[in-house]
């Protein structure tokens, strides 16, 4: 049986090649495409549906996208963190170099302001002396403003920069008003001469204390705070004092120190410089009457009662701050007033003027008033300071 069916087979297929010994192995049939008739299907029904042609839709493209934009994003930050990380240093140091160059300068400049002050406070004062000394030491002052002008302040320090230039530049000019004054009134002598330099000499000087409060408060008070919202650590503006003592530039110290350079020049017989003030008069507006002390004086009340008092300087100083009290003394309510005068220059007069309300109890009946004027400091003899008058109230 199974021969008759091999002989079968070979003759229909005698064409086929048996090579046992052959180097190649047979190739694979091609696949045949074979296309399906279209029109309904034998046996009835539907044909199947057709399958879309393009590529299948899926979230992958989106979500490649968003992890791009992520990544670009983190690599922004990363970059601006590292930025930040290297500028942090840099800026630091720019404020920390500004202000290692105005120490220098600030403590050049206070060196001349200790130089002034050693200057003023020499006995053998002469024209020489204060003209070489005060010329160098403006010089020296000129060159802190030149190397300050040169620098370049952090950008939120600029208005402070130009507060400490503007501080130098009072220096400067307090140094060369001292030297005006001094040679201007080189050829003059005399108490009065002195008074008025001394006060010419004083105003100079105040330009100096000026420069000291510019530097403080404009200057290093204002750049801490600067730093401070910069959050830079580690810096810190420098100090600078041009007049260490503010009493200097006082009126009677700087008229102490013109009579040094001129020597002891004085109007009095005793060769001796005088401290005082005195009582001229008391007067009562609007009736203009002078009170008298030998007198029971009337005064009529009214609404715009007044009392001016004439205080003189009778001394050979200015004098400052000098209080002018005045007192009637009734039962039960005293009634006490105070005025204080400013400044009052040597020889001068002022009037002192003291106003309504008045609250008297009693205004028929003849009461003390006093009017006292407060010694000044050296002041000897104060007779002079005080006034007392009997009075009547009159409606």
């Amino acid at each position: 049986m199974y021969s008759e069916r091999l002989a079968w087979y070979m003759s229909e297929h005698d064409d086929i090649d048996f090579d046992f010994f052959g180097d190649s192995a047979p190739e694979p049939p091609k696949k045949r495409l074979v296309r399906r008739p279209s029109g309904p299907r034998p046996g009835g029904g539907s044909p199947p549906p057709k399958r879309p042609t393009g590529h299948p839709h899926t979230t992958t493209p989106v979500a490649r996208l968003v992890s791009l934009i992520a990544f670009a994003i983190a690599m922004i930050l990363i970059l601006i963190l590292a930025v930040r990380s290297c500028q942090s240093p840099s800026k630091s140091a720019a404020y920390k170099s500004y202000m290692v160059n105005v120490g220098k300068i600030a403590k050049d400049s206070a060196t001349v302001g200790q130089k002034l002050s050693n200057l003023l406070d020499r006995q053998d004062l002469k024209e020489t002396l204060i003209e070489t000394t005060l010329k160098g030491l403006i010089s020296r002052q000129a060159i802190d403003i030149q190397q300050a002008s040169k620098l370049t302040p952090p950008g939120p320090l600029r208005q402070q920069h130009d507060q400490m230039v503007e501080a130098l530049q009072l220096r400067r000019s307090a140094l060369t008003g001292l030297l005006a004054v001094f040679k201007e009134t080189f050829p003059k002598h005399g108490s009065g001469e002195s008074n008025k330099a001394g006060l010419a000499l004083s105003k100079k000087m105040q330009r100096g204390v000026a420069s000291d409060v510019i530097w403080q408060d404009m200057f290093v008070a204002a750049a801490r705070d600067i730093l401070n919202r910069q959050g830079i650590t580690g810096v810190s503006p420098p100090v600078s004092v041009f007049v260490a003592d503010t009493a200097r530039a006082s009126y009677n110290t700087m008229g102490d120190v013109w009579q040094s350079f001129h020597g002891t020049q004085t109007s009095n017989p005793s060769g001796t410089m005088l401290h005082g003030t005195n009582i001229d008069y008391v007067k009562v507006k609007p009736a203009n009457q002078t009170l008298s002390g030998a007198l029971t004086n009337q005064i009529k009340m009214d609404s715009n009662l007044r009392f001016v008092v004439g205080v003189r300087n009778g001394g050979d100083y200015l004098e400052e701050n000098i209080k002018v009290t005045l007192s009637i003394k009734q039962n039960p309510d005293p009634i006490t007033k105070v005025v204080t005068i400013r400044q009052i220059y040597p020889g001068a007069r002022t009037n002192v003027v003291f106003g309504p309300p008045w609250n008297l109890s009693d205004p028929v009946s003849k009461i003390t008033m006093t009017i006292d004027v407060a010694p000044v400091t050296g002041e000897t003899y104060k007779a002079n300071n005080k006034a007392v008058y009997e009075v009547i109230f009159s409606l």
